[in-house]
């Protein structure tokens, strides 16, 4: 397993961003890894960490860690071109997890996580389906089936590559068409060639501030008691509901 953190430090793209301050963002990345590192030991899985602005990443992770953990994976990435930029923040995304797919896609069946790189899953292991079945993915899809969750997802490397690489060129946030509304139909369309979609156990808890949403505070005592009880509405969906047609 391996468990991707996308990350940008000193963000070109500053539009609808409301953290946008190179130290701020900095610190939120340290305590993220601080979080992800020892679950990823405990997983057994290898963390990679993909930075596109210039970040010195090894002295990033010695500042959270004191060294380098060898389940700890490093790769930085290029400065993203202006006509990226240009398409938005998804698309710079984007060509993070294209990058990611070349340099270690080598077992088609292993399984991947995706994790906006500030955040982190605290309760990765009740949620995340184990193990995850050949050919599928694990994410969060609005009932209209049109936006998929993209702070948080995984899926079989094969999948990965066939269906979520060069998504960046279809992203144009400038006409509200986000990276989430590019890998929904992606996911649509893996649907129908053959793979499974499989619902976390529990909705994901993720802990840390949205950069878009100035007050949002994703582990808020509000947004868990939102989360609570929006998982009995979703244990309804997967369990009595999940023949129902609508």
């Amino acid at each position: 397993m391996k468990v991707l953190l996308t990350a940008t430090v000193t963000p070109t793209v500053v539009g609808h961003l409301h953290i946008s301050d190179p130290a701020t963002r900095r610190r939120h990345y340290l305590g993220s890894l601080r979080r992800w590192v020892p679950l990823a030991a405990h997983l057994g899985a290898e963390l990679v960490l993909v930075e596109n602005s210039g970040e010195d990443l090894a002295s990033l992770t010695k500042d959270a860690l004191g060294e380098i953990p060898q389940h700890v994976l490093l790769l930085p990435a290029e400065l993203p071109a202006p006509e990226l930029v240009q398409r938005g923040k998804g698309a710079t995304e984007a060509a993070m997890m294209d990058l990611f797919c070349d340099q270690f896609f080598d077992d088609p069946a292993e399984v991947w996580f995706k994790c906006t790189g500030r955040l982190f899953v605290s309760n990765f292991c009740e949620c995340v389906p184990a193990p995850l079945p050949p050919h599928a993915l694990a994410a969060r899809l609005s009932l209209r089936l049109d936006y998929l969750d993209s702070r948080f997802f995984g899926a079989t490397a094969q999948l990965w590559r066939t269906h979520f690489t060069g998504a960046g060129a279809e992203v144009w946030e400038p006409d509200d068409f986000p990276i989430e509304k590019v890998l929904a139909r992606r996911t649509l369309t893996a649907l129908g060639q053959g793979a499974r979609l499989v619902r976390f156990a529990t909705q994901p808890a993720i802990v840390g501030r949205s950069g878009t949403h100035a007050r949002r505070t994703y582990n808020s005592p509000v947004r868990s008691i939102k989360r609570l009880a929006t998982n009995q509405l979703e244990n309804l969906l997967k369990g009595p509901l999940k023949g129902k047609m609508y």
